[in-house]
């Protein structure tokens, strides 16, 4: 991964609240402008454009399109959501990213939870079947709890 995408992934994960919410909808033209403000990366949209689909392709975030309708009946784009894949909350970590074992907690609650809000469980974990994740969760959480200091997921 070259030093854009590392530094999208972590421009994102800051959008996103340092992992306390589990998406964002940050603009591309934000993302431009804090690239350049916090990691003195000048690149064009359609730059971050290529590095956002090169981490969907990796599966290391996930994206939901949104679009609004005016009351003229004209439909409009607006910024995406996106959210991080526990693969990429596990790249997060693996870069000593503050605040990326909140967020690997949190992913780890939302999925064994009865949430039905976008990113639905399938999105954050593709190739874990329900069975998996089942039975791969109480590894996962004893993994989280030795990594973060205790306390339940």
């Amino acid at each position: 991964m070259n030093g854009t995408k590392a530094s999208l992934m972590i421009t994102l994960f800051s959008c996103m609240g340092q992992g306390n919410n589990h998406y964002t909808k940050v603009s591309v033209d934000s993302l431009q402008r804090l690239l350049k403000k916090h990691h003195e990366t000048t690149v064009q949209r359609r730059w971050i454009f290529a590095c956002i689909k090169n981490l969907l392709s990796s599966g290391l975030i996930t994206r939901k399109s949104r679009y609004r309708q005016d009351e003229n009946g004209l439909i409009s784009q607006i910024p995406s959501m996106i959210a991080f894949t526990l693969k990429g909350a596990k790249y997060l970590f693996s870069k000593r990213i503050t605040g990326a074992v909140r967020l690997l907690k949190n992913i780890l609650r939302f999925v064994s939870g009865d949430d039905k809000r976008w990113p639905r469980p399938e999105d954050i974990t593709p190739s874990v079947t329900p069975e998996e994740r089942k039975k791969n969760f109480s590894r996962l959480q004893k993994l989280l709890n030795t990594i973060g200091g205790g306390g339940r997921v």
